[in-house]
């Protein structure tokens, strides 16, 4: 089947399996007379990335504001600005019994469109400010669960001393400026590390120790500069030097502005002479996407691990799902949905945990057979947060189901308008990025509020730091602290003002590394640009000509070598 999506006026196929997957996942009713109704989930009418871009929209991992608690007036940190016309509760208060979600409750109204009563329910609902469990001394965060002195991690969980972190943790330790990193320790600016010790900048490895500017090294130390080494020791730039040069070589390398910048370029340039995977799949079947690890009939799908018979599916541990982002931990049959954990046949939700039978709901945990929820927490037979008896529950889904069909809603992920955060908020504008013209053009919302600037001591452009953390001014006073602590760094990059904190100044002088001149969240996106983009294309394998599909398009530079050829050249 051949669709035109509705919104970017893309055609996109449907295949048989899809049309068995709708109907599989369908919901099935008892009718009076005892008949099973099945109200058929429709074949979707946007393309792949169009749904995705619409999910991405309600998800906002990393940006932060000072507001106030709309229960308790005191200040909180919280994933929505000041200015959201959204009730927001302290997550103490959002999980306590001081208020009760289903007195919310109300009536379906089929003189309305359900996405216009869902609306209404969002705003007199209060929302939670931030997501996190079992954290000690780490409020700066979000999206997180047993963290330890932990400051700006997102999406992370099972670390201490983590700072700036996100999609990372597992068992991590004393890490700063991570992305997809597990069961680290000493690491900083690492993207996509999978036991790693005392490594800095390093891409795409595995179980490696000392490595500096390394990329897809597996069960190597000791490494600089290198690139495609498996269980190697003593490399420079690809090189084996021995232990006594290498040693001699590290002492002497100080990590400043300047020899980062240098060890980088000269790094970029020895990238272009080694072959590339052209997608990274490894120890799975019949999968197609990118970074996809111990799984089987995953097709179109990225950053995907233990996951099964799946399609459109991003940052996931899943099975038997489609079009999904950020969901998993054994889940099954889940569709449409964003952020949805140990959960089973969700669909069209938004941050459900523990839960299952839940249709057009949002952050609802430990729930059963609901529909159009917002906020519940234990509740089973609930519409619209309203309580129901079982009977009378599964009598009103089906009446609803085909009024929702007239207004064309049923089968649809929420309208872009439903989300709770401004577009600019979310990783729809990093993956689909928009102006405010074309986001509001398109339906989405967007948050025009902009936070104070640091008041500092000094407000200093990054180029006139020291280039060496020797060089930065050191109050010796017993007491008193660093001056640079007070200091408002202005961003080389987007001229924001950041801080340093002092655990950051204790590691950077540590490990004799230099300020760096970039703000959290350009670091952050400057190492997701590491990872290809989500993206496939047809090209044709460098070595051996046959076609291969990759996520390398066909502009870039760098050689490209089908599986086969690329295990050849490394092994």
């Amino acid at each position: 089947m051949n669709k035109t999506c509705k919104n970017c006026q893309t055609n996109f196929e449907i295949i048989d399996d899809d049309l068995k997957f709708y109907e599989k996942i369908s919901p099935v009713f008892k009718t009076t007379d005892g008949l099973s109704l099945q109200l058929k989930i429709p074949p979707p009418t946007l393309c792949p990335l169009c749904r995705m871009q619409k999910k991405l929209a309600f998800r906002n991992e990393r940006n932060l504001y000072k507001r106030k608690c709309d229960f308790s007036n005191k200040e909180i940190i919280s994933i929505y600005p000041p200015t959201s016309k959204y009730k927001i509760y302290d997550q103490k208060i959002w999980w306590s019994d001081s208020w009760e979600a289903s007195s919310y409750g109300r009536d379906f109204d089929f003189n309305k469109t359900f996405f216009e009563q869902f609306s209404e329910l969002l705003l007199d609902t209060p929302q939670i400010n931030l997501q996190n469990r079992n954290n000690e001394n780490s409020e700066y965060c979000n999206d997180t669960n047993d963290l330890k002195n932990s400051y700006l991690c997102f999406n992370s969980e099972h670390a201490e001393n983590y700072y700036y972190v996100n999609t990372s943790g597992f068992n991590g330790k004393d890490c700063m400026d991570l992305l997809w990193c597990m069961e680290c320790e000493l690491c900083y600016e690492c993207t996509k590390i999978f036991k790693g010790y005392h490594c800095f900048w390093c891409f795409n490895c595995n179980n490696i120790s000392d490595c500096y500017f390394c990329e897809n090294l597996i069960g190597c130390t000791n490494c600089f500069g290198s690139i495609n080494l498996r269980h190697k020791e003593y490399y420079i730039y690809n090189e084996f030097v021995g232990k006594e040069k290498f040693i001699e070589f590290i002492k002497d390398f100080s990590f400043s502005t300047n020899n980062i910048l240098e060890a980088k370029n000269n790094f970029e340039k020895l990238k272009l002479t080694v072959p590339y995977k052209n997608l990274k799949i490894e120890n799975s079947e019949n999968c197609l996407g990118d970074y996809i690890l111990h799984s089987k009939n995953c097709i179109e799908s990225f950053d995907v691990i233990q996951s099964e018979n799946c399609k459109y599916i991003w940052d996931a541990i899943l099975n038997n799902s489609y079009d999904c982002f950020n969901c998993g931990i054994n889940s099954n049959f889940i569709y449409e949905s964003v952020a949805i954990y140990r959960s089973n046949n969700i669909k069209f939700s938004h941050k459900c945990t523990e839960s299952s039978d839940l249709y057009y709901c949002d952050y609802c945990f430990f729930d059963e057979y609901l529909f159009g929820c917002c906020g519940l927490k234990h509740k089973k037979y609930c519409i619209l947060n309203k309580q129901y008896s079982k009977e009378e529950y599964f009598n009103l889904i089906p009446k609803i189901i085909e009024h929702m069909k007239k207004t064309e809603e049923w089968g649809e992920f929420f309208t872009k308008n439903l989300s709770t955060f401004g577009y600019n908020d979310t990783l729809a504008q990093y993956y689909f990025p928009l102006s405010k013209e074309e986001a509001l053009k398109q339906g989405f919302i967007w948050n025009d509020f902009q936070s104070e600037k640091i008041e500092g001591i000094k407000n200093i452009p990054v180029n006139l730091l020291p280039k060496d953390i020797k060089d930065i001014p050191r109050q010796e006073d017993v007491g008193q602290a660093d001056d640079i602590l007070n200091w408002a760094i202005i961003c080389e990059q987007d001229q924001k003002s950041f801080k340093i904190i002092s655990q950051e100044l204790n590691f950077y002088r540590k490990e004799n590394i230099s300020i760096p001149h970039f703000c959290p969240d350009c670091r952050h996106y400057s190492r997701k640009l590491k990872m290809n983009p989500r993206k496939l294309w047809k090209r044709n394998c460098m070595k051996c000509n046959t076609e291969i599909q990759t996520t390398y398009s066909l502009d870039r530079n760098e050689i490209v070598y089908c599986e086969k050829c690329y295990l050849e050249a490394v092994y």
